[in-house]
């Protein structure tokens, strides 16, 4: 047991933990279960929140910032990471994210936001020389596919009447004309990779607006109405940005955005996964661990912990949640060896966000006391 070698390779856990944070705290449970046990810290991410870090702790490279208004109507440092290899990766939850417009007391609602502090930072990056960008996708809290990116970058969106509209969700509603005629030329020449936290398409039952928008504040009475001005969005655009292709709706149709400026979606955890190495570490451990705050059916949408399990095969995955959606758990448990989560240690979702290192140092150590039968199996 003993000379066991783990991989904790976990997603953060939003508003918690960072996924440094996470891995830390596993490893100093499995440590109190398995004093000599070799363990590898790999935090993770999928395109979402800690894709930054996450990249920076495995390549070479230097941090970058910029001055810019982000979703919340405040101006913010962006940061961006340039590696040694000349990419520069960006996360959109750094300008865009949840959390900036949760600790906004007056930030705009979900109809007024924008994604164009995106299109600005890349924007920057492109009068700084680089040509090959990697854009995170995910944990965004705006959804107005990618219209706001489109305008920060020459597009000109307008409504029945002529009128140039907001680049909002708002102005989305109302658009009538997308002129793609001016989008910045330095884009043909630039390589971009969206790194889709989630394989959802841009419209439908698994669409951005139906699946994600009630998360951002979306009512049930818009979903028709917000659905029929992507669609309106879509018909303008050219035809390589389908609407279909798995990741378009990731981050409020960001996805769908980036693919007509010609980007390639990719699945953002596999791409990490390449970008950092971990898949040859993978290769090496008896039992990996990954985890997230809250595991439910969109876990099996291309989320972290699904594409460690499914890379690491046939050595077996733990997985600890925060939490996880009893209407998800069965399936769940086809793809991992265990389930854990901290509320059920911790007795409720209060108490595990109150101090959730604690509970995953207390989870750790009981798969430490399993992690021998885990392995052989």
């Amino acid at each position: 047991m003993n000379s066991l070698h783990i991989v904790l390779a976990p997603d953060s856990f939003k508003g918690s933990a960072s996924a440094l944070d996470v891995a830390h705290a596993l490893g100093e449970g499995l440590q109190q279960a398995l004093p000599q046990a070799r363990l590898t810290l790999a935090p993770m991410a999928d395109g979402g929140e800690g894709t930054l870090d996450c990249v920076a702790a495995a390549c070479a490279g230097h941090w970058r910032h910029c001055s810019l208004n982000a979703i919340h109507g405040r101006a913010i440092e962006a940061p961006w990471y340039h590696t040694d290899e000349g990419r520069a990766v960006v996360e959109s939850a750094s300008v865009l994210g949840l959390p900036l417009v949760e600790a906004t007391a007056d930030a705009p609602a979900l109809r007024a936001r924008s994604s164009q502090a995106l299109g600005e930072l890349l924007r920057t990056i492109l009068d700084d020389g680089v040509r090959d960008i990697a854009v995170g996708l995910g944990g965004s809290a705006c959804n107005d596919a990618g219209l706001g990116l489109l305008v920060a970058l020459g597009a000109v969106a307008r409504d029945r009447d002529g009128q140039v509209i907001a680049p909002s969700m708002n102005g989305l509603l109302a658009l009538a004309t997308l002129d793609l005629d001016d989008l910045d030329p330095r884009l043909a020449d630039t390589c971009i990779t969206a790194l889709c936290d989630v394989d959802n398409p841009l419209l439908g039952s698994q669409g951005a607006s139906r699946v994600y928008g009630p998360q951002k504040g979306l009512s049930n009475d818009e979903i028709e109405a917000v659905e029929a001005a992507f669609q309106r969005l879509a018909g303008q655009c050219p035809e390589h940005a389908d609407t279909t292709a798995p990741g378009s709706g990731a981050a409020g149709g960001l996805g769908f955005a980036l693919a007509v400026l010609g980007a390639e979606l990719a699945p953002g955890a596999n791409t990490l996964m390449d970008m950092t190495g971990l898949r040859a570490v993978l290769d090496d451990a008896d039992l990996v661990i990954t985890g997230e705050g809250r595991s439910d059916s969109q876990t099996l949408s291309g989320k972290l912990p699904l594409a460690i399990a499914r890379a690491a095969a046939p050595t077996p995955t733990v997985l600890v949640s925060g939490a996880v959606a009893e209407d998800a758990r069965a399936t769940l448990e086809t793809h991992f060896a265990a389930c854990h989560t901290l509320v059920e240690r911790a007795g409720s979702v209060d108490a595990a966000c109150a101090d959730p290192l604690h509970w995953l140092r207390l989870a750790a150590r009981e798969i430490g006391d399993t992690a021998l039968s885990l392995a052989d199996r």
